[in-house]
């Protein structure tokens, strides 16, 4: 296959580093707002300018460069927060290496991940403050032998006093509080200091360590430089329009390398990032705050079009917007786009002002993209790694091909490595740049794995470019099911079929070794019972054995759709989530071992669990 290489649609700015994209960001739009955020939901917001988030970074980077942390490993973790990003971008920008760990992390895991990578400070949320405690005693009582040395807390007025675990210990000077090291450095500045400005940073040596998600002893830890983050940071800048007037919503945990070096390029543009209040004030953050832009997974606005969808048929205008989808849609292209005014009753519980969203992560059923391009919004999907800083490819306004994840940013090139040639041979996509990693921390097997002797790294993702370039994912090298006859299946193609039937939220499809020893391709389905019910007319909700019969034919209808070697043998359903990272994607191997390993309990196969209640049987 030709390597493909992105092309520009904008002129953009390349930073030679985190700290010139600070200075200059908040140099260049120093009176607006950088940051929109609560405390709590029950609080007033928060408003943070670029001048007074540049000052944070500098106050807390000087304070780091005079401590005997300078140059060493800092971690930060906990909920997406406006002192997250100060944190972070100040260890970057004093040439300090920085380590974002998961949120979500049990206590365990983290104390794993901070002993693998010798973290001396960890900058922490206060709703982990209990955690900090814990770990902090541990090490008191020798239980725990960690390099950590202090606690360093985002907002220590989050602490309500109530019970022991919420209070500050204030005879236990390994915890601290970030606005008094802010306040040091700060001082130290105007006493003279120019440490910040002075210090040099090595843009192509390893600063950033991403663990991946997995279990700890498992995960990688991915080795990122100012200049991948930089170098991605640029690329989006010229493919992407982010506007100095944008609000961009704010929803993925910020560990995550996607909502992370995105929000680097959001700031840049000058733009203010509204920090979300929580997965249930959603809606109500979007309608209070207006945004235009949004870096996203697909869960998300699944999830939101299904509420839409409800709301259109409790207002009983199902027939309308049925009509009106098309009616607008032939407008357009006769050069009037009406969308805004025909669909603004919908666009208005989302803010009434989005105009672009990105998705990331995973892949979105066509129907969701067709009905928010229909309502009015541009619908981009967008594909990378961790390991490739993260995006390697995006749709845009100039390359806009649904199904696919775009054409590669500029500066980035992809290619196929398929037995075939020419458009739509599959094969594993590998992609060469600035922004694709510098390795696996301590890891040099895995490293030599992933980036061949000819800089091409290996995604692990299996897919195709078609004529314009764009590139077209069809599932997972370590997914793909390969079946007793040869032929080779992905879930993740079948998975989108199960998923257009009504009343499946989610699918999760595995090859499954039945006693023969030959491989069956089986599902798990995530059910609404309610939708369900409604597609078969009843008042009440369905039993299991009328979900029985309405997803025996469903399934029935979605094989037909696909070539016969992709048919789902068997399938059990769910009312309970799948097992899922942070960033809302399922973890494959632990499902199917979960799936497997209950059904060994049950001493049960999935031939004779076909068409049942999961549920009921792991707690039989």
């Amino acid at each position: 296959m030709t390597p493909v290489t992105g092309t520009a649609i904008f002129e953009a700015e390349k930073f030679t580093d985190i700290k010139d994209l600070v200075i200059k960001t908040c140099d260049k739009f120093p009176e607006s707002d950088a940051f929109i955020f609560r405390r709590s939901p029950k609080q007033s917001e928060v408003h943070r300018t670029f001048y007074e988030y540049g000052q944070d970074i500098k106050g807390l980077a000087t304070y780091i460069l005079n401590s005997e942390y300078a140059g060493g490993r800092l971690a930060v973790v906990g909920e997406n927060a406006y002192e997250w990003f100060v944190s972070y971008n100040a260890i970057l920008s004093s040439s300090a290496v920085g380590v974002p760990l998961d949120r979500m992390l049990p206590e365990d895991e983290l104390i794993q991940l901070l002993i693998r990578s010798k973290s001396r400070v960890i900058f922490y949320h206060h709703k982990h403050h209990k955690m900090m405690l814990d770990i902090a005693a541990k090490m008191t009582s020798g239980e725990l032998d960690l390099a950590l040395e202090k606690f360093v807390i985002f907002y220590k007025d989050g602490l309500t006093g109530k019970k022991p675990e919420d209070t500050w210990p204030e005879d236990d000077d390994r915890f601290c509080d970030i606005y008094d090291w802010i306040a040091e450095g700060i001082k130290l500045r105007e006493a003279g200091d120019t440490k910040f400005e002075d210090t040099p940073i090595d843009a192509n040596e390893a600063k950033i360590i991403l663990f991946t998600s997995g279990t700890t002893s498992m995960s990688k830890g991915v080795l990122l430089s100012h200049n991948n983050i930089c170098s991605n940071v640029y690329s989006i800048s010229q493919t992407l329009d982010v506007r100095k007037t944008d609000r961009a919503f704010s929803i993925l945990p910020l560990h995550h390398t996607f909502e992370n070096t995105c929000d680097f390029f959001i700031l840049s543009c000058g733009a203010c990032i509204c920090l979300c209040d929580g997965l249930r004030y959603i809606v109500k953050n979007m309608e209070e705050w207006k945004p235009t832009v949004c870096i996203s997974v697909p869960l998300l606005f699944e999830n939101i079009y299904s509420k839409i969808e409800d709301g259109i048929k409790a207002s009983g205008k199902e027939k309308v917007i049925a009509v009106a989808r098309p009616v607008t849609r032939f407008l357009r292209r006769c050069g009037l786009d009406v969308r805004k005014n025909v669909f603004k009753e919908i666009l208005d519980k989302l803010g009434g002002n989005f105009r672009m969203i990105v998705i990331g992560g995973a892949g979105i059923d066509k129907k969701y993209i067709d009905a928010f391009t229909d309502f009015g919004l541009q619908f981009y999907m967008g594909y990378g790694l961790t390991e490739t800083a993260p995006v390697i490819s995006v749709n845009s306004e100039l390359c806009d091909v649904h199904g696919s994840v775009g054409r590669p940013l500029p500066g980035i090139t992809v290619t196929i490595d398929a037995e075939g040639r020419g458009p739509k041979a599959v094969g594993e996509i590998l992609t060469k740049s600035d922004c694709v990693m510098l390795g696996y921390y301590e890891n040099e097997e895995a490293t030599k794995e992933a980036i061949d002797s000819d800089g091409w790294f290996h995604t692990g993702d299996m897919g195709y470019i078609d004529k314009k370039g764009a590139i077209h994912i069809t599932g997972r090298v370590k997914s793909m099911i390969v079946l007793t006859n040869g032929k080779k299946a992905f879930p993740e193609e079948i998975e989108a079929v199960l998923t257009e039937i009504k009343g499946v939220t989610e699918a999760f499809v595995w090859g499954y070794a039945n006693d023969r020893q030959a491989i069956d391709i089986c599902a798990k389905l995530l059910i609404s019972r309610s939708v369900i019910g409604a597609e078969l007319g009843l008042t009440t909700e369905p039993d299991d054995n009328q979900i029985e019969i309405y997803l025996n034919d469903k399934v029935h209808e979605a094989n037909h759709k696909m070539p016969q070697y992709k048919s789902v043998h068997h399938y059990v359903f769910t009312e309970e989530d799948m097992i899922k990272t942070t960033t809302l994607k399922i973890k494959r191997p632990k499902e199917q071992e979960h799936i497997e390993g209950k059904l060994a309990e049950c001493g049960r196969t999935m031939a004779e669990m076909n068409g049942k209640n999961f549920d009921k049987m792991i707690k039989a």
